[in-house]
């Protein structure tokens, strides 16, 4: 199994459409997002990738009707907290709820901080927006073995 997961794009359209293509050149199985889309027109980019999403939001997400709306239409899974095949995602706003999913046994993406992050079975792919760190990273998880990764 290989996927992507990635947060924090906060509707930087460049940065998006610049992982698109990275994630484009992989064979993924499906994408992780652990939240803060921001807006539903930065979720239609990841279209392109024809592979299941699954979304948890974040606190910076606005109109979550349209983003669970557009979620539905590609068949793609949308929520606060969402299971995907060997682990689950949760944006990661509230420190007590991720202590708790830390418990599970099982891989915990999440967002929230920017900052990339792998260890025991957390992990925070960093940021895509680019816009606090100053690096646009996301990670590739293949058979377990986790790889974060610059754009």
């Amino acid at each position: 199994m290989k996927f992507a997961a990635v947060s924090d794009t906060h509707d930087n359209l460049a940065a998006v459409r610049e992982l698109v293509e990275a994630l484009k050149k992989e064979k993924l199985d499906f994408v992780v997002h652990a939240g803060d889309v921001i807006a539903p027109f930065s979720l239609k980019e990841f279209e392109k990738l024809e592979v299941k999403l699954y979304i948890a939001f974040g606190n910076n997400d606005g109109d979550r009707r349209i983003l669970t709306e557009t979620a539905n239409r590609n068949g793609w899974e949308i929520g606060d907290i969402v299971e995907f095949p060997g682990g689950v995602v949760y944006h990661g706003t509230d420190s007590r709820i991720l202590e708790i999913l830390k418990k599970l046994d099982t891989l915990v993406v999440f967002g929230h901080t920017h900052e990339a992050l792998k260890s025991e079975n957390l992990l925070n792919p960093g940021e895509v927006c680019g816009y606090l760190t100053g690096r646009k990273t996301y990670a590739i998880i293949e058979d377990g073995e986790i790889s974060i990764v610059e754009l």
